[in-house]
């Protein structure tokens, strides 16, 4: 069985960004997903209706709308998705600097086309029962 020990010494900060960036907008549309069938599901429910006759009854004017909650979970989904975009590369930075003072993290990998080859060689090498 071919297994061996590597060690990730180094992460590249533009590859942590490129990294980060693609998991940021991926996010960031699970985010809106969610909040649209959120919105849907408390619209069902009569939730927005009672909300806006409460916000009528103090003497507001401004009603809770579809496209003003997706607004505002757009732009707090945005600002989320910047900072992590921002703080991958500096997280990777960080990581190599303890790297060089404690080592990095240690994995273990083993050959898949050895372990499967072994199988396949026990099924192909047992021994025929004779008949006497």
């Amino acid at each position: 069985m071919a297994r061996r020990n590597v060690s990730l010494k180094r992460i590249s900060p533009l590859s942590a960004f490129r990294v980060g960036l693609a998991m940021s907008l991926v996010g960031l549309v699970a985010w809106l997903l969610a909040v649209v069938l959120l919105y849907f599901g408390m619209d069902q429910f009569g939730i927005w209706e009672s909300l806006n006759s409460l916000i009528f009854d103090v003497g507001g004017n401004q009603t809770i709308t579809f496209g003003m909650v997706v607004s505002i979970c757009a732009l707090i989904g945005a600002v989320i998705a910047i900072l992590n975009t921002i703080l991958a590369p500096i997280l990777a930075l960080i990581y190599n600097a303890i790297v060089d003072l404690f080592g990095g993290i240690e994995i273990g990998l083993q050959d898949r086309a050895t372990k499967s080859a072994k199988s396949a060689n026990k099924s192909t090498s047992k021994p025929a029962k004779a008949n006497s």
